[in-house]
């Protein structure tokens, strides 16, 4: 059996995907219907069923995973991303968190936070 970081991780990696990005049914399986996030702009995002997030010409890569149990149901994941933009092979860092509701095996995400790094290293 997995770990709850193993399988949190592979989750949030699902997220960033192509294929799951741009696909309403994917994405409604992994965010719950209440889905919040504090988007590294400053705005506040609700998911609405039926949203895709995809971009072009973009990949991610995540590093420095953690996680920590909250509660039964809830487990609290921070980690940094590498956003890589493949026009002019730019990227730019962020650092994140989301938090993860789990019920009889089956995990979605409730909320989610990035914070971009200035001056683009990541450390």
């Amino acid at each position: 059996m997995k770990s709850n970081e193993t399988y949190i991780l592979e989750l949030e990696n699902e997220l960033l995907k192509p294929e799951t990005r741009k696909s309403t049914e994917k994405i409604r399986e992994l965010l719950s219907d209440d889905f919040v996030e504090v988007c590294s702009t400053g705005e506040i995002y609700r998911y609405k069923i039926g949203d895709t997030f995809y971009k072009e010409n973009v990949s991610y890569e995540i590093t420095n995973f953690d996680s920590k149990r909250l509660s039964d149901e809830c487990i609290l994941t921070t980690y940094k991303v590498g956003k890589r933009f493949e026009v002019d092979k730019s990227i730019k860092y962020s650092f994140r968190s989301s938090i993860w509701k789990c019920f009889n095996g089956k995990c979605k995400m409730i909320f989610h936070q990035g914070t971009l790094i200035l001056g683009g290293k990541m450390k």
